[in-house]
């Protein structure tokens, strides 16, 4: 029990760090448009507070589970951290939300700061448990190149089906703002392609992380399944934001709750690797 309030009270003094950061990046890159739908300043501090959890509790059982330490560690988790909640994201603003290309560096930048301190903080404050296996050699039977390549193509297939899935569900919903937008009806040829690119980077960008933890194959899944929705976009969508209305923002996060809930079982279930000294199949 002891070692659960200590967790929450690590989150939680990572959570109001975060809020302040992203409070100092908001002078620093003031934004160009103001939330459509305003909150009192008690009500959006409380949903920055609950995206801040949101997005380093997830990060806890993965990195005290880790066999990395130091840099290594930090560089794991930072990639993971950046590459869902700044590369991946970034690259669907740029295809379907109305940005200049001033406001889409200026995110790029804020979000990069925030990936980096999150990384830091979570680091810094998160223990790892036994310790003493820090720094051993992955597990046994490490998996062939053509093993990495059918898994690899595997996933992005699956993301493919998952992101139009998806999309298609909540399209009811959101296409007449797209429509004003004037995003909706994208390019098949482009879309399709770059979403099985996001498919296989979000292996690529979890998987240091994932290899490194010391647990069954069914945790490392859950783990995956829970960290890569939140981390990847619903806790950004949780405050308001001046890009999108409520409802559209809603609607995403059901889409990407769900569907990367299933991704994230797929990719720790397949990318999983075994503890030291625990017997595996070839090829795992």
């Amino acid at each position: 029990m002891n070692r659960v309030v200590q967790s929450i009270v690590r989150t939680a003094i990572i959570a109001v760090a975060l809020v302040i950061l992203e409070w100092l990046l908001g002078l620093v890159f003031p934004a160009d448009r103001l939330a459509a739908e305003p909150t009192g300043v008690a009500g959006r501090l409380g949903l920055s507070l609950l995206s801040a959890v949101c997005l380093a509790a997830p990060l806890a059982f993965p990195l005290s589970r880790s066999r990395l330490s130091g840099r290594a560690l930090l560089g794991a988790v930072f990639l993971t951290v950046f590459g869902l909640t700044t590369v991946l994201t970034q690259v669907e603003a740029a295809l379907f939300l109305d940005l200049t290309a001033r406001e889409l560096l200026s995110t790029t930048l804020r979000l990069t700061v925030t990936s980096l301190a999150l990384a830091w903080l979570a680091v810094a404050l998160y223990p790892r448990r036994d310790t003493a296996l820090v720094g051993l050699a992955p597990g046994p039977n490490p998996p062939t190149t053509a093993s990495w390549v059918r898994r690899w193509v595997g996933v992005s297939l699956v993301y493919l089906v998952l992101y139009i899935t998806a999309g298609l569900l909540i399209l009811p919903i959101i296409r007449s703002w797209y429509e004003a937008q004037g995003t909706l009806n994208q390019n098949p040829a482009l879309v399709f392609p770059l979403q099985i690119v996001r498919g296989a980077l979000f292996v690529a960008f979890v998987v240091p992380l994932l290899r490194s933890m010391r647990v069954t194959r069914w945790q490392a899944a859950l783990a995956m399944a829970v960290m890569i929705p939140l981390v990847h976009g619903l806790a950004a969508l949780i405050p308001p934001n001046a890009l999108m209305p409520t409802y559209v923002r809603h609607a995403h996060m059901i889409e990407i709750g769900w569907s990367n809930f299933v991704l994230g079982l797929l990719i720790g279930f397949l990318f999983w690797n075994p503890r030291p000294g625990v017997a595996a199949s070839n090829g795992t």
